[in-house]
């Protein structure tokens, strides 16, 4: 349902999933004990009652790590959207150009980007990129750092209107959306480090 086709659970639904265990239990003899309804999406069914007689899980990891219930966005009260935290070193920061220089063709993933003059930028180059983490799933932490880019293996940010003098060497930080968080576990080439503080 919502973890692929954004189908909102409803009682309905659900009834049917407990119809299907019923008459797998019967054609084979068995006696299912799981019966899953779907994520955090089917909470509220359970708050108000709705939850069908016969499902008795739920999948709720993504409200825990992040914060939000997952069919709508909202925000859970006293819970934290930073439980994994992305670090990320600068290993370049120069003042460049916002429009590149030449003929524009396709990058390395067949895509061709459209820039816009801004003139001169500070901008940082960071080493990670769409090997470990999509772009779109990164959230900095620095609301004054953009996000303008990323090649395979770097991550390019402008910092132009930081208040922080970031310097190469430095680590900015992201909060990541569920796929950032997915990514980055299974990226043999993010060292994942549990802080037990």
């Amino acid at each position: 349902m919502t973890c692929y086709g954004s189908v909102i659970p409803t009682p309905d639904i659900l009834e049917d999933l407990v119809e299907i265990k019923n008459s797998i239990n019967k054609k084979f003899n068995l006696n299912l004990d799981v019966v899953s309804g779907g994520n955090f999406s089917s909470l509220y069914l359970v708050q108000n009652g709705l939850i069908p007689r016969g499902i008795n899980q739920l999948r709720i990891g993504e409200a825990i790590v992040l914060g939000r219930e997952t069919a709508f966005g909202d925000r859970i009260p006293h819970t934290h959207d930073d439980v994994f935290t992305l670090e990320a070193q600068i290993v370049e920061l120069k003042q460049k150009p916002s429009l590149p220089k030449g003929i524009l063709g396709m990058d390395a993933f067949r895509e061709r980007q459209v820039y816009v003059d801004r003139g001169i930028m500070k901008r940082a180059i960071l080493a990670i990129g769409r090997q470990d983490v999509n772009i779109n799933d990164l959230i900095s932490i620095d609301n004054k750092i953009e996000l303008i880019g990323s090649s395979s293996d770097h991550l390019i940010v402008n910092v132009t209107n930081c208040t922080y003098p970031y310097k190469v060497g430095d680590v900015i930080k992201f909060k990541l959306r569920y796929g950032g968080i997915l990514s980055c576990s299974t990226s043999e080439y993010v060292e994942k480090v549990i802080d037990e503080a």
